[in-house]
């Protein structure tokens, strides 16, 4: 008896001619310029009705002409390719400090860029979802391109986005943490690297604080699952109460939706860290990769998860979030309600707050502290890399510690995941190799059973653009509208 596999496809004319245009499409897609006679071969389809297919979507602008092939005796065959500018795709890597956006071609191709800081004054998320508007419409003026040309607008978000891309979870990067404000730091920080990683019994630190606050998200009233009015959403019920254009109660930001009214364009929504890895597997350094980790060390960090070549969100979209991993002595274990543990203390924010703390502590001046103009408000994860490259003994104290814990971290990851390729990226990657990336590739190689590649980003600051596009396409490739009609809202 047949499989299933084996019975042919059987539909209207409709679908058919549909199914039909998809193959030819696909193939024009996946390489060079190629003739009637090429898609009828590559494709399967009869050379008559390719050619009278291909006349159809030339005339819509899917197809276009771009040139002539060589000869086999007879008339030179005329080439077509696919018109990657049939449509757009805006692309936007929302973080907690800066928003980048692109406007790209459905090749990757960008033509326009532009950048904000995601909080103004206010650093409400009703602020940031008023500043994401305006920099997409900054986007499409400065392209040149009409809202109608959009096919899509993708967004890696800095948290947890619902499946039907309307809301974020789990997004402290979206709301301004004043606890994480460097003039803040306690001024005990001086000790070794198991003091610092300590809470005070007080808890009144920046660590404490961030963890000791109990969230609604995965508590133990929940069930350990999301929260009520989220799982309501998701399921096809109502929007969480006051959803407009306000974070709710259980710390849900409705940036999609609100997206989506305002503009009218179909919203596509990924973890910030997930969109990056998508962006290197896209166009970066994991081409061709199946199983591969994409780590972001920024204002927080996260993990991206390769797994079979597919990207691996986790039973809730929540993979990857090792930011609330505990790490040794790193603090109480206490439920996180804002940034978790490893990322309070090796991410950009935690390495500034702990150099200001010693520096405090110590008393004196120093070289950071002299790069910032003698504000300690002003130092940064970035002064601090470059005061170590100069020499400050605290700065290089600060930097060893954050290699060490960065790269025992990554190390427990890949003896769980075995990955090829672990790909290092985000603001606090770039500083120089000798202070994270060597360190951390020398504790994974001596860690790890069967270390993988540890390699910097290749795509810098357009991964996270670059992979919210590939969201958008990967979202609308398997829609036969999309496949046929090329722009559909």
């Amino acid at each position: 008896m047949a499989g299933a596999g084996s019975r042919p496809i059987r539909g209207s004319g409709k679908l058919i001619k549909q199914l039909n245009r998809s193959r030819i499409l696909e193939c024009l897609q996946q390489g060079e310029p190629l003739s009637r006679v090429e898609l009828s071969e590559r494709t399967g389809i009869s050379l008559p009705a390719v050619s009278k297919l291909v006349g159809e979507m030339q005339r819509e602008g899917l197809v276009v002409c771009v040139g002539e092939g060589p000869s086999s005796g007879g008339r030179r065959p005329m080439l077509f390719a696919y018109n990657s500018r049939v449509a757009y795709v805006i692309g936007l890597d929302v973080g907690a400090t800066k928003t980048a956006g692109g406007v790209l071609d459905l090749e990757g191709n960008i033509l326009a860029t532009a950048s904000i800081p995601t909080h103004g004054g206010a650093g409400s998320a009703d602020e940031v979802l008023e500043r994401v508007r305006g920099l997409i419409e900054n986007l499409m003026s400065q392209a040149r391109i009409d809202a109608a040309k959009v096919m899509g607008i993708g967004i890696g978000v800095p948290g947890i986005p619902d499946p039907e891309g309307r809301f974020v979870a789990l997004a402290p990067g979206l709301i301004q943490d004043q606890s994480r404000v460097v003039d803040q730091a306690p001024a005990n920080g001086n000790s070794a690297l198991a003091k610092t990683q300590s809470a005070p019994a007080d808890r009144q630190s920046a660590l404490a604080k961030s963890e000791s606050t109990p969230t609604t998200w995965g508590s133990t009233t929940e069930g350990g699952q999301t929260p009520a009015n989220w799982r309501l959403a998701a399921e096809g019920g109502q929007a969480p109460a006051g959803y407009g254009r306000t974070t709710t109660d259980d710390g849900v930001v409705p940036l999609g939706e609100y997206l989506r009214r305002e503009l009218g364009r179909p919203v596509y929504m990924e973890n910030d860290v997930n969109a990056i890895l998508r962006g290197e597997v896209w166009k970066g350094a994991l081409q061709g990769a199946q199983h591969a980790v994409c780590v972001t060390v920024g204002t927080g960090i996260g993990v991206g998860l390769l797994v079979n070549g597919q990207v691996y969100p986790g039973a809730r979209g929540s993979a990857g979030e090792i930011g609330y991993w505990l790490i040794g002595a790193l603090g109480p274990i206490a439920r996180s309600s804002g940034y978790g543990p490893l990322e309070t203390f090796a991410a950009g924010p935690g390495i500034a707050r702990r150099y200001v703390a010693r520096l405090k502590a110590r008393g004196g001046s120093s070289v950071v502290l002299d790069l910032a103009g003698g504000d300690m408000t002003r130092i940064t994860a970035r002064l601090v890399a470059e005061g170590a490259v100069l020499g400050d003994p605290l700065a290089l104290d600060v930097w060893r510690e954050t290699a060490e814990v960065l790269g025992v971290a990554l190390a427990n990851l890949c003896c769980l995941m075995d990955p090829e390729v672990l790909v290092v990226g985000g603001g606090v990657s770039r500083a120089p190799r000798e202070l994270l990336l060597d360190p951390v590739r020398r504790i994974v190689e001596t860690l790890v059973p069967y270390p993988p590649r540890v390699v910097p980003s290749q795509l810098g600051e357009h991964a996270g653009i670059l992979g919210a596009v590939a969201t958008v396409l990967d979202s609308r490739r398997s829609s036969i509208s999309y496949m046929t009609a090329g722009v559909e809202a």
